[in-house]
């Protein structure tokens, strides 16, 4: 990051980082990066989540345009939305030390983590 972004990036940064400021919205996030787009139901499985916490929960994530669903019959699938945290990744990368070495956005593992859970986080991208 070489300049100060500007206000409506910090706006956008501070909105996905209060989305992600949840234990439950935390471990969904964590859940669709690790498992891949899931139900509703299999959410809820998979997190322990229940109902109506569980939608609620979502809904937070799908303002914040984290995640983004799609209809497969009576089904609502989940699935991140990876370009959303770019610019929140980069902020948190450039303050845990974790450098990506060239990467194009989106691809994981091509840098060295440093220290601290805020890279391991970063690396989501």
């Amino acid at each position: 990051m070489n300049a100060v972004p500007a206000d409506a990036e910090l706006d956008a940064m501070n909105a996905v980082l209060r989305a992600l400021a949840h234990d439950v919205r935390l471990r969904l996030m964590l859940t669709l990066l690790e498992q891949g787009e899931k139900s509703v139901g299999e959410l809820e499985t998979l997190t322990g989540v229940g109902q109506p916490g569980l939608s609620q929960q979502l809904a937070i994530l799908r303002k914040a345009e984290l995640v983004q669903t799609r209809r497969d019959a009576k089904l609502v699938i989940y699935s991140l939305m990876p370009e959303t945290m770019q610019g929140t990744a980069k902020l948190l990368c450039a303050l845990s030390g974790f450098a990506p070495q060239g990467a194009p956005p989106g691809v994981k593992g091509s840098g060295s983590r440093v220290r601290g859970s805020a890279a391991a986080f970063a690396r989501i991208l």
